[in-house]
């Protein structure tokens, strides 16, 4: 278990976070670790995962606004431990992090009974999802448990991420249904680094009236995606990897999802933590005092797991550049990603192999 200290005992007598053996470890520790792997900061330009010039543009920026925070800025370490892990040491399983495809309709079927049964038991008996930083809203959302169902939806969709993602998968969770309500927005997060790392958002449904209220994702070339899912659309995405989010404000409605992920059989848990703890550069607690303009950046602001950019549009700079897509996906086994170009997934299951089964009937 790695203990994490507050920031001002960080700050004021050198010690933090982690280490196998005890839960500790110093800081000047750390920082021997940082060289002892002969890391370099700011990072060569050869360090970023992958290596292509929008992806470098992307986290040069994030490292420059990280830059100029100080210690007593809220989560500033996990910033840097979250833009570490996604620009220099996660690896990247697809070309461009994300696609869009049908779901089987078998299974959107099944999900959306399940979303409509509990959108009428709300009506008298609602039941509301824990609190977290990264969702920001004055109404909780709903929260519909299908643990049977989520089961089923997550082993049987597994041939399908494992196609996209081109490796073998080990199912984590399916969670959900989370059904947002108006004035919701999700701050840019990335998911779990230790567990869900090829994912997928299942879209089940939303009110007909409501505004479309876009998925945000950045991609391996340094595209701001904005995708609008329609009902039945299912997401892939590499969910640790890329920074995503919905930080437009939902304006009226509801809006309801099933989060689905996945890890690598031979992911590392304890190795992926550690190595974001060593790649964080020495002096990252400095307050240098820069003008918060250096650069040319507007601030970045740390919530808990999450970020945002208060000075902005939606709280997010990017969406001025954004690149917009919209539902219905092209259709089962099939997957539209950057640039527009249509790919079609090997060795899946027929769309009727997805047939109801006896104890469904």
């Amino acid at each position: 278990m790695i203990t994490v200290f507050t920031m001002t005992n960080i700050y004021l007598f050198g010690f933090l976070l982690l280490s196998p053996a005890d839960g500790v470890i110093y800081e000047n520790e750390r920082i021997d670790e940082f060289h002892r792997r002969g890391y370099a900061w700011p990072p060569n330009e050869e360090d970023y995962v992958p290596n292509t010039p929008g992806w470098r543009k992307l986290h040069e920026r994030r490292f420059e606004q990280l830059s100029h925070l100080g210690a007593d800025d809220t989560g500033l370490y996990d910033g840097y431990m979250t833009s570490v892990h996604t620009g220099l040491l996660c690896k990247n399983f697809t070309e461009n992090g994300w696609g869009l495809t049908r779901a089987p309709e078998y299974l959107v079927e099944l999900l959306q009974q399940s979303l409509y049964e509990g959108l009428e038991q709300f009506k008298t008996h609602p039941i509301y999802e824990h609190k977290t930083g990264v969702i920001e809203a004055q109404k909780l959302p709903f929260f519909k448990d299908n643990y049977m169902l989520n089961e089923k939806v997550l082993h049987a969709l597994l041939p399908l991420h494992e196609a996209w993602s081109g490796v073998k998968l080990i199912p984590n969770n399916a969670y959900g249904l989370r059904i947002y309500r108006d004035g919701s927005n999700l701050n840019m997060h990335i998911d779990k680094t230790e567990t869900h790392i090829i994912s997928s958002i299942f879209h089940v449904g939303h009110d007909e009236d409501m505004e479309p209220w876009p998925i945000i994702i950045e991609d391996f070339q340094g595209n701001t995606n904005l995708v609008n899912l329609e009902a039945g659309d299912m997401l892939f995405y590499e969910s640790s990897k890329c920074l995503h989010g919905r930080p437009r404000k939902m304006k009226e409605g509801w809006y309801s999802s099933l989060f689905i992920h996945y890890h690598p059989a031979d992911w590392d848990e304890e190795k992926i933590k550690m190595d974001q703890h060593y790649r964080v550069p020495p002096g990252w607690q400095d307050d240098h005092r820069r003008t918060r303009r250096l650069g040319g950046h507007e601030k970045l602001k740390v919530v808990d797991s999450s970020v945002k950019e208060p000075e902005c549009k939606d709280e997010w700079c990017l969406l001025r550049e954004g690149v917009e897509w919209n539902g219905p996906a092209p259709g089962y086994g099939k997957v539209l990603s950057a640039g527009g170009v249509v790919t079609e997934l090997k060795d899946i299951p027929n769309e009727e192999d997805f047939a109801p089964e006896e104890e469904d009937l």
